[in-house]
């Protein structure tokens, strides 16, 4: 659960500066360099940290997680950057949430009734979490924005189930192999689409960093616990993402934020302290 908690502290973070950067870079661009970071410094930390044995299975999950990964970035992004944030964070981290907690459910993992508390609060949270009520114009419908929503948050969601399934004896080794899957995906998709990728956006690169810390602590908190837990803490990026849109942006923090973050709080506590 702690680890969940630090990977969604993290994505807020890289969230917010990835952001920033597909201001003035295509999404598929920021992300092809967070990727490609990822691919960089993730195998050498794996060999330091080490491991047991890596399986074919595991191999197979880290690449289908980090091809997933890079594609719903690249959704989401593009939801961020031309509909309201109101609409697209929420939904994708309620769908991102919800999915893993559905299938622990169908796959007869239990959870206790305080927990179950404690999770239904937290998904209660994430959209008052991201709440905005200010009118700005955008270039897409409310439809759109749900469709991108929701395609970025299967998408993420399938990350999650699929490093969920790895065995421990592989180590971080498939969140590595993500990495490398993801810079492969989309680079090819550049090239497709013959999209000149560029010098590297700094802010993509941090964007990569903070990833790279993210998800050893989300792949770790996968191995070692439900689920659904790890994601549903994992989703709670928008405290962060709200926080630094308020102080950096000068963006309005209203009250239903405010009982967000609290009912998050209050959630993830029930979570932590339900064994």
């Amino acid at each position: 659960m702690t680890l969940g908690l630090i990977a969604s502290l993290i994505i807020g973070f890289g969230d917010y500066v990835g952001g920033r950067a597909s201001g003035g870079h295509q999404p598929i661009v920021v992300s092809f360099y967070a990727q490609l970071t990822n691919a960089v410094l993730l195998p050498p930390i794996v060999v330091l940290i080490g491991w047991k044995s890596l399986h074919g299975g595991d191999v197979v999950l880290g690449a289908a997680a980090g091809a997933a990964a890079s594609l719903s970035y690249i959704v989401f992004l593009r939801g961020l950057s031309l509909g309201r944030m109101s609409v697209v964070a929420p939904v994708t981290a309620i769908t991102t949430a919800l999915v893993p907690v559905i299938i622990d459910v169908v796959s007869g993992t239990h959870l206790t009734p305080w927990r179950w508390v404690g999770v239904i609060a937290t998904l209660v949270a994430i959209p008052l979490l991201a709440l905005r009520t200010e009118v700005r114009t955008t270039n897409l419908g409310l439809a759109e924005e749900l469709a991108l929503a929701l395609i970025g948050g299967i998408g993420f969601a399938v990350f999650f189930v699929a490093l969920g399934h790895v065995s421990s004896d592989s180590g971080q080794w498939p969140i590595a192999i993500g990495g490398i899957a993801g810079t492969i995906t989309l680079g090819a998709l550049c090239v497709v689409r013959r999209i000149p990728v560029g010098r590297p956006p700094q802010l993509a690169i941090i964007t990569g960093g903070c990833n790279v810390a993210a998800g050893l602590s989300i792949a770790r908190a996968l191995q070692i616990g439900p689920i659904a837990i790890a994601t549903v803490m994992g989703s709670l990026y928008p405290v962060v993402t709200t926080g630094l849109a308020a102080k950096v942006d000068g963006e309005r923090v209203s009250r239903t934020n405010i009982a967000g973050v609290v009912l998050a709080a209050g959630g993830a506590a029930l979570v932590a302290a339900s064994r």
